[in-house]
């Protein structure tokens, strides 16, 4: 005689069976996405060991709002710049932002952040002017070295607004001036992250130098700014370079009086240090 299979023995291994699938594929998907992980807070895949690796999304985006007659030049050359590249690369793993940051270029006020459109405002004349005062400076000798001044003076006035964007995103307290606190940021991003941060930064400081030989004196409103003097802000951001690598910057300060220089060159490496680790307790890896 045929012998019938135990039928309700047999639908209760199936249904365990179903069970510890599915309870499994619930398991492993909580965990896994195509073979990455996700930062906290975000939806940004990124690299693991296994499956295959997804770039990160940019967390920035870019707007180019129509020139004026006189700035089409302007505008092709920051399109053109590696400087959205390199802002770009940065967004996917340093400033990680969501919902993304936008950046305006050709608007009438700025440079700023506006915390209500949480956008950056860049206008092409920014760019224009800054590219004049580089034009006469001593030592800009021919148009590659006038555009890559500009460059790198756009680069760190980008930094600068993402920091304050950075500050607001990830509520960091500030004790002091928060316009300080970003020139300080921008300036440790370009020393860590950026092949000559360096060259860069000290071109960015040669603006506001240039901005102070504008000025023939000073009223009580230059002492209430939200903003440090430009010089103070051009020998913070020396400091900070000098305070990377004092070895390979030994006359940074050679502009200064002996005994000067001497206090910046005792005092810069340690404030370099404090500042680095600060920044860098906050910043994404």
């Amino acid at each position: 005689m045929y012998n019938y299979p135990n039928t309700e023995g047999y639908k209760t291994r199936h249904y365990l069976y179903l069970l510890t699938t599915i309870m499994s594929f619930l398991f492993l998907s909580h965990f896994t996405y195509a073979g990455t992980t996700k930062n906290i807070g975000t939806n940004i895949p990124v690299d693991d060991h296994y499956g295959l690796a997804l770039e990160p999304a940019p967390t920035i985006t870019y707007r180019f709002l129509p020139p004026a007659i006189g700035q089409q030049q302007i505008e092709q050359f920051i399109e053109q710049s590696p400087v959205l590249e390199t802002i770009k690369q940065l967004s996917q793993r340093r400033f990680i932002f969501s919902p993304s940051l936008q950046i305006v270029f050709g608007s009438e006020d700025g440079p700023l952040f506006d915390p209500v459109t949480n956008s950056i405002h860049i206008p092409y004349q920014f760019v224009i002017e800054a590219r004049k005062r580089f034009k006469n400076k001593a030592g800009i000798n021919n148009q590659r070295e006038l555009n890559q001044a500009t460059e790198d003076t756009l680069l760190h006035t980008l930094l600068h607004e993402i920091g304050h964007a950075y500050i607001l995103d990830r509520a960091i307290p500030i004790l002091g001036k928060e316009e300080d606190s970003v020139d300080n940021f921008a300036t440790i991003l370009l020393l860590n992250d950026i092949a000559r941060g360096d060259e860069i930064a000290m071109n960015s400081a040669d603006l506001f130098a240039l901005e102070d030989l504008d000025i023939d004196s000073f009223d009580d409103a230059d002492f209430v700014s939200e903003h440090s003097l430009d010089l103070q802000r051009y020998y913070n951001i020396l400091c900070l370079v000098y305070g990377s690598n004092p070895s390979r910057y030994q006359r940074i300060f050679d502009e200064l009086p002996v005994s000067d220089r001497q206090q910046q060159k005792e005092r810069c490496p340690e404030y370099f240090s404090v500042i680095n680790q600060g920044w860098l307790h906050y910043l994404a890896e």
